[in-house]
């Protein structure tokens, strides 16, 4: 809604401020929930453990000469915690088929890391020896396949075309890039030892390549999307891999150089790597049991790990200028015929990238005139509706106004912005339309319809319909939208309508069904209060032979003058009406059986002059019945059958007369005054 006056502004502060409390708030469930729980419970007490064990390291007291045995206990419970909250993490079943799996392969993986752990401290501590090769090198080798398997069962969401291409263009850039470093460290010298034999050569070219394998496993899956439920763990989990993998090169660079100690930081690193490996596990269970509520959407966008291809590049470049300043001595012929292939990837990647970029551009630059032209269409629709769109805040003050307002109501669409939308609401309407207000200000997404009267700048009322809506959560928009149309003709019309349907055409005087509603009414009240009530049943006398002489137009006449005067001689909060023909009634509220016959003489004079049609004098002298009731205690039917009967009464003792029904059917006849 562009149209509208940008009243709103977001407050980028209040933002940021506002996520760090959610995210503070999200990691004090979580440690909240871990604390409950088994799994969690053991990884954070594992987390205390590796920030001791690696403060110990770095220190060595007490205990300093023991550091070889120490170390290798140090790193048993890691990888068995790992396995065992892997298999957990399998074992829960709101988790997909794949990735159960993948967990279990993980598990397998990491507790032959354990057995290779367990072995190499029976050697080196028990058995007093270091041999290679020996059994802890199997359950170590191990290790890389199966969580190289392990990554590669985990679902992602599908790929396509470029995105196909530019993963694995990713990948071969990442590959190379580590590629080049491990071959430089580790695989090149291992290769050219002269005093090895092929079993140990094989063996150790393992482990760098072992290495790679996992690099290019770490590099599957945070290029990909995963599932929403497993995205924070498997990010979790690539991290500590590639600790796994930055301390495993770190280690065969410095045995190969003679200057490894056990207990050095390439051991604190890998600690770091499976601690990260145990709480991955952890958390994939506890995001596997949250409510069904608490859920992300299935699909995420990536695990944030886009720096790893660069990376690469500038680790690899970085080495070539290392090597081609001369710090070391060896033939980078090797290296450079893979920094070519690496350029050679980059630049595929770039233009893969530009191309893309270029279909985005003319995607944008499309979206962006189509998103123009219907912005220009929206306002047009906007300036040119022919109903007034209008948005105020909570408390009725508005803020904008569409132009329609000046055709509706007179003003022009920027007079009263600023002002008071209740200061030109009719005061009898201002309680309702301020209630409506406020329900929508509380509830929001609803919309309430009312109508009411507002000021004309000409002074006059117009009745509006207005339709309110609660947008103030919306930022375009952060108001009351309402939306009002003039209907003051339909109300006129359903006013007329609404007449004609209670009042005789003829007279304009209240018909039957009117008549009888508010007898109806009136007798509830007297059943209510016990107040009386009176009615009178007037019939003209002789007005057939008005119509039979003069014709139809003349009694017309007659009747015409006779509401005239029935009305002149009645108090307002009286009720005349016509029932039909020549039968007229009368009803009184609060009026006593004396005083509703003084009010019947009173009718009998008024009707008693004739009534000049077209120069013939008329008469226009009617019978009446009067019937009253103290308390309400009969019906509207049975009150007119009594002024009825009264009326017959009357007529039948002479003209110009009133009769009252009395009790037990009496009727009393009685002559007009005067």
């Amino acid at each position: 809604m562009s149209f509208i006056t940008d009243y709103g502004t977001p407050r980028a502060e209040t933002e940021v401020r506002s996520k760090l409390r959610d995210q503070l708030a999200d990691l004090t469930r979580m440690l909240s929930g871990w604390a409950r729980d088994w799994g969690g419970l053991l990884a954070l007490a594992l987390t205390a453990y590796v920030v001791v064990f690696i403060a110990w390291l770095f220190v060595r007291w007490p205990f300093g000469d023991q550091v070889v045995l120490i170390d290798n206990i140090g790193f048993l419970p890691m990888s068995i915690a790992g396995a065992i909250l892997a298999w957990r993490a399998a074992s829960q079943r709101k988790l997909d088929r794949r990735t159960r799996r993948a967990w279990l392969v993980l598990g397998i993986g990491f507790a032959s890391f354990w057995l290779g752990d367990v072995l190499w401290l029976y050697y080196e501590n028990i058995l007093g020896t270091a041999p290679f090769p020996s059994l802890a090198d199997a359950g170590y080798l191990s290790y890389y396949p199966l969580v190289f398997l392990g990554l590669l069962l985990f679902p992602a969401a599908p790929r396509r075309g470029g995105q196909v291409l530019k993963f694995w263009l990713d990948s071969m850039t990442v590959l190379l890039g580590g590629g080049m470093v491990i071959w430089y460290l580790l695989l090149r010298p291992i290769a050219q030892a002269e005093d090895s034999s092929p079993l140990l050569t094989t063996l150790s070219l393992a482990y760098p390549v072992g290495d790679l394998v996992l690099l290019f496993g770490i590099t599957n899956i945070v290029l990909r999307r995963p599932l929403a439920r497993s995205g924070r763990a498997l990010a979790v989990l690539a991290s500590g891999l590639l600790l796994f993998v930055i301390a495993d090169v770190a280690f065969g660079y410095m045995s190969i150089q003679e200057q490894y100690d056990t207990g050095d930081w390439p051991d604190m690193l890998w600690l770091g790597g499976q601690l990260l490996m145990v709480l991955a596990a952890q958390y994939q269970c506890w995001t596997a049991r949250k409510p069904a509520q608490e859920e992300q959407p299935e699909e995420a966008q990536g695990l944030g790990f886009s720096l790893l291809p660069p990376a690469a590049v500038i680790m690899s470049f970085g080495l070539l200028l290392i090597l081609e300043r001369g710090e070391f001595e060896t033939a980078i012929g090797g290296l450079t015929i893979a920094a070519v292939g690496l350029t050679a990837v980059v630049l595929a990647r770039q233009i893969t990238s530009l191309t893309e970029n270029t279909h985005l551009l003319r995607r944008t630059t499309s979206l962006a005139e189509e998103l123009g032209r219907n912005e220009a269409r929206f306002r047009s629709l906007v300036q040119n509706a022919s109903d007034v769109i209008i948005v105020t805040d909570a408390a009725g003050n508005i803020l904008y106004e569409s132009p329609a307002v000046e055709r509706v109501l007179g003003y022009k669409p920027d007079y009263r912005v600023g002002t008071n939308a209740l200061a030109t609401i009719h005061p009898d309407e201002a309680a309702r339309v301020t209630e409506i207000l406020a329900y929508v200000t509380q509830h929001p997404g609803e919309f309430r319809t009312l109508e009411c009267r507002a000021m004309h700048a000409d002074g006059h009322w117009r009745w509006l319909e207005i339709t309110a809506s609660n947008v103030l959560d919306d930022p375009n928009v952060m108001g009351i939208v309402g939306n009002y149309r003039d209907i003051t003709e339909r109300k006129l019309l359903e006013g007329q309508l609404a007449h004609q349907a209670s009042h005789d055409a003829l007279t304009g005087l209240a018909n039957r069904a009117l008549f009888r509603d508010r007898l109806e009414h009136s007798l509830a009240r007297a059943r209510r209060h016990g107040e009386p009530v009176s009615i009178l049943f007037l019939d003209l006398d002789d007005f057939k032979a008005v119509n039979d002489s003069l014709g139809h137009s003349a009694g017309d006449a007659v009747l015409v003058a006779v509401a005239n005067r029935l009305r002149g001689c009645m108090r307002e909060s009286d009720l005349a009406a016509r029932l039909g023909g020549d039968e007229f009634a009368a009803l009184f509220e609060d009026t006593d059986g004396p005083q509703a016959e003084a009010a019947a003489k009173r009718i009998l004079q008024t009707l008693a002059p004739p009534v000049d049609v077209t120069g013939h004098p008329l008469p226009a002298q009617a019978s009446i019945g009067l019937a009253v009731v103290s308390d309400g205690s009969c019906g509207p039917e049975e009150l007119l059958r009594r002024a009825d009967a009264a009326m017959y009464a009357a007529k039948a003792r002479g003209k110009g007369q009133y009769a009252v029904f009395g009790g037990e059917g009496r009727v009393s006849v009685c002559p007009t005054a005067g």
